[in-house]
């Protein structure tokens, strides 16, 4: 089977289309096009980087996006946060998740849960630590400079 290569791919994750510098498609016996499910799962893991990267709140989209990329249940978020799972119904007709430390605090699990493996040795400057999501552009960059996660960007409309 052939392997093709596509630049500036649109991909659409999270709510939103993303530009993926390169996608790996695979040319089938029957002459169709595919994507593999490594692929995919790579493309997953760098929107999820790129969503967790940095401060602003959650979009409902955006929270849903990472607990299918985690396999996380949305009675666990709640849980995470100490809210009812109603307030988590209530997010989803907002289109939003709550307030900014709340979404900071969901972002900074979410990160963890994928990253924090390939990271959970490597020492963590103290001025790294001062807010959280001064944290998390760091912790962003990290997992793209040490390849657990691969660079993407929203796509210009």
């Amino acid at each position: 089977m052939e392997t093709l290569v596509e630049r500036d791919y649109p991909y659409h994750a999270a709510g939103r289309v993303w530009r993926v510098p390169e996608v790996r498609l695979t040319r089938l016996p029957d002459g169709t096009v595919g994507i593999s499910q490594a692929e995919i799962d790579r493309i997953h893991r760098a929107i999820a980087n790129r969503v967790c990267g940095g401060g602003g709140r959650l979009t409902f989209d955006e929270l849903d996006f990472l607990c299918d990329v985690t396999g996380t249940r949305l009675t666990e978020v709640a849980a995470r946060l100490g809210v009812h799972k109603s307030t988590v119904s209530k997010w989803r007709g907002a289109g939003i998740v709550g307030g900014e430390v709340g979404s900071l605090a969901l972002k900074r699990w979410f990160w963890f849960k994928l990253f924090g493996g390939h990271l959970g040795g490597e020492p963590v400057r103290l001025d790294e630590l001062r807010d959280d999501a001064a944290f998390l552009d760091i912790a962003s960059r990290r997992a793209i400079a040490i390849r657990a996660a691969d660079e993407v960007e929203p796509a210009r409309t």
